[in-house]
């Protein structure tokens, strides 16, 4: 199964977090993210997940289909416990493999306080004023991110 890395994943996630010396140690982990290389990959996975969670949303988003599943039993890592699942399809003509890509933290600051303490990092602003889901990002390496936002994604979900 798709999780069944996920250990190794978040302890490089984490590892590639801290060598930016971004604190993270008073944030919900919210969610992970899995990047679909291929719709028919999503279409494939998305009964393995419904599995082990239920999809509490499919929408499209940035012009390709996220499904976000609440866990029937949620992740464990280190101290942390994690309720969500996110798949993501590609965008149009977007090449990437199909793999865990991101996790997304929720603060308790706003952005700009939050990103003004990591100056030197380059991060994404893009999305600070999307109505629904705002939030701060930054590329770790080729494939994989970290975001930070300010509402758990199945409150957000669970609210529209």
């Amino acid at each position: 199964m798709v999780l069944d890395n996920y250990s190794k994943f978040l302890d490089k996630l984490f590892t590639d977090i801290q060598i930016k010396q971004i604190n993270v140690s008073n944030f919900e982990l919210d969610h992970i993210g899995y990047q679909c290389s291929s719709n028919e990959d999503y279409d494939n996975l998305k009964p393995e997940f419904e599995k082990i969670a239920k999809l509490v949303s499919e929408n499209i988003v940035g012009g390709r289909r996220v499904g976000i599943f609440q866990l029937n039993s949620p992740i464990n890592y280190k101290e942390r416990s994690i309720p969500a699942i996110e798949i993501i399809a590609p965008k149009e003509g977007q090449i990437c493999p199909s793999a865990l890509e991101h996790a997304e933290f929720v603060i308790n600051e706003d952005f700009e306080s939050f990103v003004g303490k990591y100056s030197n990092l380059d991060w994404d602003k893009s999305k600070v004023s999307q109505p629904t889901f705002p939030m701060v990002n930054l590329k770790l390496s080729e494939f994989t991110q970290v975001k930070f936002h300010y509402t758990p994604v199945l409150e957000i979900v669970k609210s529209h």
